[in-house]
């Protein structure tokens, strides 16, 4: 028997368009089939797709590499994401007879967004290929010549189907994981996603996931976030085998004494400090557009976050900062960096330290780029904050020759609005308002220089800056 507790523990996500081929490559790699394994859900043996994640294991030298298979239909892309945070690298799978596809690029942009710097690329059944492979390994290389990752990546032609090219994807495997450069936290508090649950008859309640920072012992008390329950580690299981720690790295399966699992969910987490969670709705974050996603983030902007394991729909608030003042704003396409808040439709758990999440449209349809980009945590808000937006009024010229100066009407309604508004700058050519002019409204206004010619029926802006309080959108 494999003595798991002496290998170092890698866990690589596999992505890729739906019938590319995924859960075949992970099923001949595979030796190790964990209780949530090869299309495991009921439903993915009715459709014949993968619908859930799914996670299997192999040992490669001194590593035993956990593989994270998720969905790569269209309409699953948050379950493919919701597995990105556990990841230390990513094989990008290609039907080779098709070439890259819609969710072949938005899981690669998905990857990209999160961090996670390694990638394999691996090109499916070859068995049916009639074309170069020299020429077809080209193409391959332009399309990711546009990616951070550059066209040099590693590249291996397969057939899941007839198992073939697999000694040399092991072998391309073992040497992009000897170059990953991976930090495991083993001595901070208890961080672990949960992402299955379920009951063994004669043994209880059993959740499983990777542990992402901290150790774990038998008997060790732990909670339950942000459902509060607790309960101790009746047991620790690495890929079936039995354990008495698990550290960092590891991927488990915990049997826990006096847990009512009935209310668990993907998205909850498992720690023995509860002061390092924060449980919200109202954050501050910094984005990192995709430079490719084309679509105008308006002030208000509904869209999906993938935090962790956890997917929701929230509302996206961008803003600039303007002498100390956020001012709202619209995101056009050549502005790929910016701030927002970003107002959750729930209160949801979420780590205090650095947190990456995944911004999506999946309003938008699935033959478009939906992947918006990531936000980093900045600010957790407990109240809404005040923010500021310009109210444009516009006037008219009524007389550009007055003996007295330009008259213009309807920037005030009363000579009392318009003594209000003197000294107030105004939008080019002219300069700001000089004084009222008689007792309807009407000012007075100056002009950037005499060669501008000002015509009667000209129009003439005034922004006022005005502050508000943020309201979320989600019962509206």
């Amino acid at each position: 028997m494999i003595d798991v507790e002496k290998l170092t523990p890698i866990h690589i996500g596999l992505f890729g368009h739906i019938d590319c081929g995924k859960t075949a490559i992970a099923s001949v790699l595979s030796e190790i089939i964990s209780t949530a394994g090869i299309d495991a859900h009921p439903q993915s043996k009715q459709r014949g797709i993968t619908i859930d994640l799914g996670f299997t294991g192999f040992v490669l030298d001194d590593y035993l590499v956990s593989l994270v298979d998720g969905p790569g239909h269209a309409d699953l892309i948050k379950i493919s994401a919701s597995s990105v945070e556990i990841i230390d690298c990513a094989i990008i799978v290609i039907d080779i007879n098709k070439g890259p596809q819609i969710q072949t690029g938005e899981h690669l942009i998905m990857v990209e967004a999160l961090n996670i710097k390694d990638i394999i690329v691996v090109l499916n059944k070859i068995d049916l290929f009639k074309g170069d492979m020299k020429q077809e390994m080209e193409k391959t290389r332009n399309f990711f010549q546009s990616t951070s990752y550059g066209a040099q990546i590693p590249i291996f032609a397969v057939s899941a189907k007839e198992k073939i090219g697999f000694e040399k994807l092991k072998g391309g495997i073992l040497e992009k994981i000897e170059e990953l450069e991976i930090k495991r936290d083993v001595n901070g508090s208890i961080k672990m996603p949960i992402d299955h649950h379920f009951s063994i008859k004669g043994r209880g309640p059993i959740v499983t996931g990777t542990l992402l920072r901290g150790k774990l012992e038998l008997n060790q008390k732990i909670y339950i976030l942000p459902l509060g329950i607790s309960g101790r580690v009746k047991s620790i299981q690495i890929f079936h085998q039995e354990v008495k720690i698990a550290k960092a790295g590891d991927r488990i399966g915990i049997n826990i004494k006096g847990l009512d699992a009935k209310n668990i969910y993907r998205g909850c987490y498992i720690t023995d400090n509860k002061n390092a969670f924060d449980y919200c709705d109202l954050l501050e974050v910094k984005i990192n557009k995709n430079k490719l996603f084309k679509a105008e983030t308006h002030f208000g902007t509904q869209l999906h976050v993938t935090i962790g394991m956890f997917t929701t729909a929230g509302f996206l608030y961008p803003y600039y900062d303007f002498n100390g003042k956020k001012i709202q704003t619209s995101i056009k396409n050549d502005l790929n960096n910016f701030e927002a808040f970003l107002w959750l439709n729930e209160r949801i758990l979420i780590g205090k330290e650095k947190t990456t999440m995944l911004l999506s449209r999946l309003d938008l349809p699935p033959t478009t780029l939906r992947i918006l980009g990531s936000a980093e945590l900045t600010k957790i808000y407990q109240d809404p904050p005040l923010l500021y937006k310009y109210k444009i009024k516009k006037g008219i010229i009524q007389n550009p020759s007055h003996t007295q100066g330009i008259i213009c009407s309807g920037l005030a309604q009363s000579l009392i609005g318009a003594k209000k508004i003197i000294g107030r700058k105004l939008e080019p050519p002219f300069t700001k308002i000089i004084s009222p002019f008689g007792t309807k409204g009407s000012v007075i206004v100056g002009i950037e220089s005499t060669k501008n010619i000002i015509k009667k029926g000209d129009k003439v802006f005034l922004k006022e800056l005005r502050s508000f309080k943020l309201k979320s959108k989600k019962n509206f």
